[in-house]
């Protein structure tokens, strides 16, 4: 059964480029997202006239499971892929996420994008979707979903936008 995902839209009264910058400054690693343990650039392009700037990622991330499940499956992280288009001209950021490991048994999509405000052109609008679908995971679909679901909302709950460009511009 597909487990879905929406997010309510959130607006940050921040521009939309100052949360780029930030957006950008939490890779390769970030200590305010303690799954996400790296990433790595597997191609980038850019447009000529620099409008387009395109990101195709590997990140590794250590999941919140119980260690049993991590022993059954013969896992200590997992790995997306991530695919990033900033248009810098219409204040746009899509990110496409797709799961490498277990991508025979598990289907993990997951879709966000970043715009400028419409009626503010200081504040940017944030939307998120996932989808997960558990083809088959050693006899443990039903817990694994419920466990991936919950932690996926958890997670997105401590990742504060604002808190990130407070921290992160502080520090650099």
């Amino acid at each position: 059964m597909v487990q879905k995902y929406q997010s309510p839209i959130r607006v940050y009264k921040q521009p939309f480029e100052l949360v780029m910058e930030a957006y950008e400054r939490r890779f390769p690693t970030c200590h305010l997202i303690p799954m996400f343990v790296d990433s790595e650039v597997l191609e980038e392009t850019e447009s000529e006239d620099g409008s387009i700037h395109q990101v195709q990622r590997r990140c590794k991330l250590d999941v919140d499971a119980p260690r049993l499940l991590k022993r059954i499956a013969g896992v200590d992280y997992v790995y997306f892929s991530q695919e990033n288009t900033l248009n810098k001209r219409e204040r746009t950021l899509h990110i496409e996420s797709h799961n490498e490991t277990f991508s025979n048994r598990v289907i993990i999509h997951e879709l966000c994008s970043y715009s400028a405000h419409p009626e503010n052109e200081d504040w940017t609008c944030f939307e998120q979707s996932a989808s997960l679908d558990i083809k088959s995971f050693f006899g443990f679909e039903s817990t694994v979903e419920k466990m991936a679901m919950k932690q996926y909302a958890s997670s997105i709950k401590k990742v504060c936008v604002p808190d990130l460009i407070r921290v992160i511009f502080i520090r650099h």
